[in-house]
């Protein structure tokens, strides 16, 4: 008996080892075809990879080689505690790998850790569906190709936060079937803990599919107990619990974001697609122009396809597992069909672009239900059958292709939300239909024409084939990046950004106002992240984690912001750079950067009267920096004086496609100092703006939206003309040109840097602490502090402690004594206590639950 398990088991594990091998040996191919990095010059400077994951991922290679690590950075936009950014992005234990490459070679460690985890999906499902029948088949590993390669794969392997997932899903639904069979719990327990701490996001969907397959599985069960619910549920909250150390906190930051919030417009109960879901069954049914915008990437092969098929005819299968089964599928199908249940997956927020993120569970149950019929023995079936599910399949796919154009007539005018998806994907790829039509011909023929050795063989060779096809396809049209030009430009910025770091541990941030890698970028590179790439501390920040009211208060304070994941530094003025403690601007060149100090530095905080605290931002940001200028140090006359319009003339132009009307504007300026123009309604183009002969586009494209246009410095009494477009007639009207008056500002500038804060930060490991000296007076008993409010900072004041405020809306301010002050500001991850004392908690009752469970008899 020793001897047969100890051969079985060399087989599960031969089986395992050559998934794994011929997945990676796929997935390299696949890459070098492209000549993706390390096998070409191409690297993955695309989409999210090249505007997030990359610049996290250095910053992790930055914190794990040089042993840094904090719990609240100043690297992404003003600072915000790092734990909800680790448990969405940076969790999965693959990431070790960037510690083994460059800096300037992180590109190609992301192509790494992607072929591994491909590679590892592949094995751990070949592991499942061994376990899950009972069999050594090597037909195993083909079908487990079906899901390392499936359409959610393809899409979106570049998000490869998300594929631990899928390496994760099929030791937790083993773990299931032990707990139905065996009455183990322990498999279950830890790997969905290991899928909710890896990306807390996905797990929470694993948890989600956990309740599905194990409703399933206990409905055709001749042996199903009450029990084993009560086993299920309290595994499942266990598990929950244990991950609380992550769960925890980042829960907590999360609602600090954007999506804290949820839109009920995402909660309706209406359809998300149509019948274009049969289309993506086949190869190339979509590709990277429409990663943003695409039905649910069902694909899994024509063979898997044709065996779920299979197996709902299957007269050896008994009905009760056949409903299962499509009660199952049924389910999956309607969480991505139905819009609320489609929200509900998805963390009750609707995803902004890369859609029904939740699709691969869809995938892996057809896997599933095809490696049954597959055992059943699809040659069984009736002869009708064996002709006419290849021609219902091939129909299916034919009509998915051709209902888009129909029902782009059919929505434009009653869905925004639909016209702007069948947009997206009305360009279909006959070629590629043409190409499913003969892999079904031939997946058919081998099928059910062909003996079972001949068969498995050929079948082998087809799946490979498609399932690469499918991948290359949906490679199509990406927007490669340059790896020698980023690992060139990469180690000059990275020189040139090292200057402006002081080395005495001075904290104040740095406005670089370009970069040298986006030269590496096809598509454009707009620096978001570039203060994680190079260890700097910056203004601007891009990721899910971004937290919502300090985006919000640098909008009011005339920051560009894209949407609710982006803020950039476009908008900052001397105003600005004072509030936010921007000490120096850098402009980097090939041959050295140019590194001036900024108008408006004093410092990270200052004494302030207490009137700041009264000051309420608004949408007008020239409006908002006035009145904390008042604030400040009030005057008779504005700090901000606007320009006088002298006339105004506007021409339609009917050819133009969205900016008709174009003003030429003449104004005088009132004052010395620079100039702003703010267009509240944000209806302006900028791309084209102009003072005169010169134009002042910004750095970004931020046509159609708000933010502060620098126009230029000019002298009182000088007439400025100003060209731009809008989209009406009467924008010259509406938009305000201001001048912040030098001389004022300056006089400000010098009153309040005589109670300014220089802080420093201290070298403590995992806590972030900054200490610093101020002077307060009965005038001025509040410190202002360039950081955002956060109820993890924990204040003294000369030892003793005292609680921070909010200011303007998403900034701090602590109170002051009269005299000297030494300010120590300590941070503690909200709820990170909490969460660790759960998990302690959650992870010892399951340990000994569990341990009491076993010693128990059981009952019969």
């Amino acid at each position: 008996m020793n001897w047969l398990k100890k051969t079985k088991r060399y087989f599960i594990w031969r089986n395992v080892g050559l998934a794994w091998l011929l997945a990676l040996g796929i997935i390299v191919g696949i890459f070098w075809i492209n000549q993706i990095s390390p096998f070409g010059n191409q690297n993955l400077l695309m989409s999210d990879m090249g505007t997030q994951y990359i610049p996290l991922l250095t910053a992790l290679r930055h914190a794990l080689v040089y042993r840094v690590f904090h719990m609240y950075t100043f690297s992404q936009s003003l600072g915000v505690s790092v734990v909800p950014t680790l448990a969405y992005y940076l969790m999965s234990p693959f990431n070790i790998i960037v510690v083994g490459f460059s800096a300037a070679n992180v590109p190609m460690a992301a192509s790494l850790i992607i072929m591994l985890k491909v590679a590892t999906i592949a094995a751990t499902m070949t592991w499942f569906l061994q376990r899950h029948f009972q069999t050594t088949q090597k037909m195993t590993v083909i079908f487990a190709l079906g899901f390392s390669f499936c359409g959610f794969v393809a899409m979106n392997y570049f998000d490869l936060m998300w594929l631990d997932a899928l390496i994760i899903l099929p030791l937790m639904t083993d773990g299931l079937d032990q707990l139905m069979t065996h009455r183990r719990l322990a498999p279950f327990f830890w790997w969905l803990l290991a899928g909710i701490i890896t990306n807390y996001y996905l797990g929470y969907m694993l948890g989600l599919f956990s309740l599905c397959y194990f409703s399933c599985r206990w409905l055709v069960s001749s042996t199903a107990t009450w029990r084993q619910w009560g086993a299920f549920a309290g595994t499942v909250g266990l598990s929950g619990m244990s991950a609380a150390i992550i769960l925890v906190p980042t829960g907590l930051g999360m609602l600090q974001t954007a999506k804290g919030t949820a839109k009920l417009l995402n909660f309706r109960v209406v359809p998300t697609f149509g019948l274009e879901f049969f289309n993506q069954f086949g190869i190339g049914a979509s590709d990277y122009r429409q990663r943003l915008m695409h039905a649910p990437t069902v694909f899994v092969s024509s063979a898997v396809v044709l065996l779920v098929l299979v197996y709902v005819v299957h007269p050896n299968i008994e009905r009760r597992q056949k409903y299962a089964v499509i009660g199952l599928l049924g389910v999956l199908f309607l969480s991505m069909w139905i819009q609320v249940l489609n929200t509900v997956w998805h963390f009750m927020q609707a995803p902004a672009g890369f859609p029904f993120r939740n699709v691969f569970f869809f995938s892996f149950v057809c896997v599933m239900v095809a490696f049954a019929a597959w055992q059943a023995g699809p040659q069984q079936i009736p002869r009708h059958w064996q002709w006419g599910l290849p021609l219902i399949q091939a129909g299916l796919l034919a009509a998915g292709s051709a209902s888009i154009g129909l029902m782009l007539r059919l929505v434009r005018g009653h869905s925004h939300e639909l016209t702007q998806y069948y947009q997206a994907i009305q360009t279909i790829h006959w070629g590629s239909v043409i190409g499913a039509w003969g892999f079904i011909l031939a997946m058919g023929v081998v099928i059910f024409g062909t003996r079972r050795q001949l068969q498995q063989g050929l079948l082998a060779l087809l799946v490979v084939a498609e399932v690469s096809g499918n991948f290359i396809l949906a490679m199509r049209h990406t927007k490669w990046g340059n790896q020698v030009a980023y690992q060139q430009a990469y180690r000059v910025e990275n020189q040139q950004m090292g200057q402006i770091n002081d080395p005495d541990g001075q904290l104040y941030r740095v406005q670089n106002e370009n970069t040298l890698i986006n030269q590496a970028y096809q598509s454009t590179y707009n620096n978001y992240n570039d203060s994680l790439l190079f260890n700097f501390h910056g203004v601007t920040g891009y990721s899910s984690t971004l937290n919502e009211t300090t985006r919000v208060t640098l909008a009011q304070l005339g920051l560009y912001s894209d949407n609710v994941r982006r803020i950039s530094a476009v908008g900052l003025t001397p105003v600005t750079t004072m509030l936010l403690g921007v000490k120096k601007t850098v402009r980097l060149t090939r041959t050295g950067s140019l590194i001036k100090p900024t108008e408006g530095y004093i410092g990270m905080g200052f004494a302030v009267p207490a009137a700041l605290q009264q000051v309420q931002l608004s949408s007008d940001a020239l409006q908002n920096q006035e009145q904390i200028l008042q604030a400040l140090l009030p005057r008779q006359t504005p700090y901000l004086t606007t320009a006088k319009l002298l006339n105004s003339q506007v021409t339609h132009v009917p050819t133009a496609k969205m900016y008709k009307y174009h003003h030429r504007v003449k104004l005088r300026v009132m004052t010395n100092g620079w100039t702003y123009l703010w267009a509240p309604s944000g209806k302006t183009k900028y791309t084209t703006m102009r003072v005169g002969t010169r134009y002042v586009t910004p750095t970004m494209a931020m046509n159609g939206q708000t933010g502060l246009i620098k126009l230029g410095k000019f002298q009182a009494g000088q007439t400025v003309t100003l060209h731009f477009a809008a989209t009406y007639p009467i924008a010259a009207y509406h938009i305000r040109v201001a001048t912040l008056q030098q001389r004022a500002f300056l006089q400000a500038k010098r009153v309040l840097s005589r109670q300014r804060l220089s802080l420093r930060t201290t070298g403590h490991h995992w806590q972030t602490q900054l200490v610093g000296q101020v002077n307060g007076t009965t005038q001025r008993r509040q410190l202002y502090l360039s950081l955002p409010f956060d109820t993890g900072w924990r204040v003294t004041v000369n030892g003793q402690s005292v609680a921070g405020k909010r200011v303007l809306n998403g900034l701090m301010a602590i109170p002051l004594q009269t005299g000297k002050n030494r300010v120590v500001l300590t941070y503690h991850v909200p709820g990170g206590q909490l969460g660790a004392m759960l998990s302690i908690i959650g992870i010892g009752t399951f340990i000994l639950g569990n341990w009491w469970r076993q010693r128990r008899p059981r009952r019969p």
